[in-house]
């Protein structure tokens, strides 16, 4: 369970991390001059950190499956042992 616990606060906080970037970056690029050079790049990259949110799922599904099937192997493991029935 303590791995499950931690996998859970890693994602949040990388998420949280990923929002304030966001936000961050559109906010200076709205404070900058129109068209600029320095704008644009503002603007690409909250275009390349809101387009990255599609590896934290890949991330979730291969973490949860992790810690299931771990959890899986311990219990059948113990069920194979004879230390009694697991539910």
């Amino acid at each position: 369970m303590a791995d499950m616990q931690s996998f859970i606060i890693g994602i949040v906080i990388v998420g949280v991390t990923l929002v304030i970037g966001i936000y961050v970056s559109a906010t200076i690029a709205g404070t900058m001059t129109a068209g600029s050079a320095a704008q644009n790049s503002a603007n690409t990259l909250v275009t390349a950190l809101a387009g990255g949110s599609a590896w934290i799922t890949i991330l979730v599904v291969v973490g949860f499956a992790v810690i299931v099937l771990g959890m899986l192997s311990e219990g059948l493991g113990r069920a194979a042992s004879g230390a009694g029935p697991v539910y």
